[in-house]
């Protein structure tokens, strides 16, 4: 019961976030007419999504924060839907062979990828991602090849475009690619230019590109793509996909695997 009351507040608290983003600023009348919830409760929604730096208090309500000043650190972004991220990491795995090469990007959903990977045998990982790195390095079976480039703090990896010659040299079997969103149009997108040129590099190369993606992306269009419909092989979400979209996807030839928290 109280997992599911924890996961009813999260997806509450992230269409507060959609509501402050698209309009600017919530009331806590309006939050309390829409989501049938009492004052006292639309004020401690408020003020924890306050400590977590995605809005700014007001009296009576709240306003947008300055996402450019105050980028959520991966630590808070990995609790949304962790139950959900960790559902599409551990179905991921799940494709993976023993003895391959692949890469798993540094976001929140890719990087959920390594608390299943312990019982694979003679894996090589490529990852921008710290966190990534550190964790597996305790684990003998599998090799990590940790992609230079600057650091983003907020993600805890390294980002900008890797070398296409070095790259060239591996036998990437699968790409893990999380994405801020993904359409028909527009393919796998991300936030940061960053981001996009190192998966751009990668996705030319691997054999195969996986999505991984919650629900909360899909039909979302980010700032620019980093994968088109025709470099993906599956996509790995939490929910069922819109009607109009899996026949589409199926239509290419591109598996949707529904992981379910």
């Amino acid at each position: 019961m109280a997992s599911r009351d924890k996961k009813f507040i999260e997806e509450r608290h992230a269409m507060i976030m959609k509501l402050v983003k698209e309009d600017g600023r919530v009331t806590v009348g309006d939050l309390c007419q829409r989501f049938s919830i009492s004052v006292a409760t639309a004020r401690s929604d408020l003020d924890q999504l306050e400590k977590l730096g995605t809005i700014k208090r007001t009296h009576g309500g709240a306003l947008a924060a300055d996402r450019d000043e105050h980028p959520l650190p991966f630590s808070t972004r990995q609790k949304y839907y962790g139950s959900e991220k960790k559902a599409i990491g551990k179905a991921a795995v799940g494709l993976i062979k023993d003895g391959e090469v692949v890469f798993i990007d540094g976001g929140t959903t890719a990087a959920q990828m390594r608390l299943f990977l312990a019982e694979k045998q003679k894996l090589t990982i490529i990852t921008p991602s710290i966190e990534i790195a550190y964790w597996l390095s305790s684990t003998p079976s599998i090799s990590v090849y940790l992609l230079n480039g600057f650091l983003n703090r907020d993600s805890l990896a390294s980002v900008g475009a890797p070398s296409e010659e070095a790259i060239a040299r591996m036998n990437i079997t699968r790409a893990f690619c999380g994405a801020a969103g993904f359409t028909l149009q527009d393919g796998l997108t991300d936030l940061g230019m960053g981001f996009v040129e190192q998966k751009r590099v990668i996705c030319k190369l691997a054999r195969k590109v996986v999505g991984l993606v919650d629900h909360t992306k899909i039909g979302v269009t980010s700032l620019a793509s980093f994968a088109g419909l025709e470099d993906i092989e599956t996509i790995v979400t939490d929910r069922p996909l819109p009607k109009d979209l899996l026949p589409a996807l199926q239509e290419r030839g591109i598996q949707v695997i529904v992981a379910r928290a």
